[in-house]
């Protein structure tokens, strides 16, 4: 079975459409779970609009967390019931076979993460306003493939116990960081030729984001968090020196803050 998770913020429209085209995947998936960062409130509202092809789960994170990339992806997994998962931003959006084909990749059982091929660009509004049967009548180029949408094994995520939630904010270091697990745990990967649809709105890219992934203390964060470091726990009879691995998740765990779930 297989949980596609979308993760969305400000564009509440958009995640609709993306929920529908995976719904109407030529491999209809398990579930889609949209979850909804503290953002836009109309989320909710698209959603319930549209024609549920399979079960539909809304979620919300209620904490103001800026930019809650990681915790976001950790709440969908979470909730998800699939033997498989596959990760999505909101303005990712599967084309028709692109589960159907990276489904069928999964030969062996090292194999842990299908990343999805070349993006198609096309504007919001195209997606917005016309059929996907008629979005590739109005591409704008191509984009590389996004490393973080994939399809893993669900068992994979969570033996790499989950993005590290201290990386919110910081989302180009968050990405690094979660491959870079994976790599060290000794996940295969293999890449599909089966596109998804990039939704690009020239407007999105500002020197906020600039500046985010150029931040010298994620880099900072990350380079540390490469290697096994000690830390210091705190029991009753005094101080306890533990070991504890810089690419397994953060002492705090997960899920570190509220949110609510419904089936649509």
């Amino acid at each position: 079975m297989l949980s596609v998770i979308i993760t969305s913020y400000d564009d509440p429209e958009i995640a609709a459409v993306h929920a529908r085209e995976a719904m109407n995947s030529s491999h209809t998936p398990h579930e889609v779970i949209v979850v909804n960062d503290a953002g836009h409130p109309d989320h909710l509202k698209h959603l319930q609009l549209l024609d549920k092809k399979c079960r539909l789960v809304y979620a919300e994170v209620k904490n103001k967390i800026p930019w809650n990339y990681t915790g976001a992806r950790n709440l969908g997994v979470w909730l998800s019931t699939g033997d498989f998962v596959s990760i999505e931003d909101v303005d990712n959006v599967p084309g028709v076979t692109a589960y159907e084909e990276a489904l069928k990749m999964f030969t062996k059982p090292e194999i842990g993460r299908v990343l999805y091929g070349r993006r198609a660009k096309i504007s919001r509004d195209i997606a917005l306003s016309l059929p996907s049967e008629e979005w590739g009548d109005h591409k704008i180029g191509p984009r590389p493939r996004h490393d973080d949408t994939v399809m893993l094994r669900r068992a994979t995520y969570l033996q790499a116990k989950g993005c590290d939630e201290r990386f919110a904010g910081k989302y180009a270091w968050a990405c690094s960081d979660w491959r870079r697990r994976l790599d060290r745990i000794g996940i295969e990967s293999v890449c599909s030729t089966h596109h998804f649809w990039s939704i690009m709105d020239a407007e999105t890219k500002n020197s906020d984001e600039i500046e985010r992934r150029r931040s010298y203390e994620n880099y900072e964060l990350a380079s540390e968090r490469s290697h096994s470091s000690r830390y210091i726990k705190l029991t009753r009879d005094g101080e306890e020196q533990i070991s504890w691995n810089g690419h397994t998740q953060s002492p705090i765990g997960i899920l570190n803050f509220e949110y609510t779930y419904q089936e649509l």
